[in-house]
């Protein structure tokens, strides 16, 4: 009779679920050390794209905006796509939307800006890196191989046409 109670009352409770299914990520605002570049700014009222350019250049591009096209926002210092996505700079220092929240690992969550010489920039740092895999190229924060280049990523403003 024991046995048969055992089983009836705490075989059913080892089947129910005791633990709340959380998003796993990082949800606070990580910045890298150091402040924005002077003239530049921390949120910006519209959305943005933006380049990739070989060295920063005098002006700034408009783009009519087009479906799927990457639509940017930046409020206090945190970068979302359209998507609501956070811009972030993960574990093995790529460039990338995720989330909410933004991925495991993430290295930097926040301290983006736009500055007055038209580049995005990550806490002090104005340059990055493509790395190029395929017919694709992968951004970073930091030079992980000989083969990537140094990059500027220049905004582009888009504009309904």
């Amino acid at each position: 009779m024991f046995s048969l109670l055992f089983v009836i009352l705490i075989i059913p409770s080892l089947l129910i679920p005791t633990t709340l299914c959380v998003p796993q990520g990082v949800w606070e605002i990580i910045r890298p050390p150091g402040t924005s570049p002077p003239g530049c700014i921390d949120s910006y009222p519209a959305a943005f794209s933006f380049e990739l350019v070989d060295h920063p250049t005098p002006g700034v591009k408009t783009h009519c905006i087009k479906p799927r096209m990457l639509k940017m926002l930046l409020q206090h210092g945190l970068l979302t796509d359209h998507l609501g996505r956070i811009g972030s700079i993960v574990a093995n220092r790529q460039f990338q939307f995720d989330g909410p929240p933004a991925q495991v690992g993430a290295i930097y969550t926040g301290g983006w800006s736009l500055c007055s010489d038209n580049l995005i920039a990550l806490g002090p740092q104005r340059q990055f890196y493509g790395c190029a895999s395929g017919d694709k190229e992968f951004l970073y924060d930091t030079m992980i191989a000989k083969y990537c280049r140094t990059i500027f990523l220049k905004i582009v403003l888009l504009v309904d046409c």
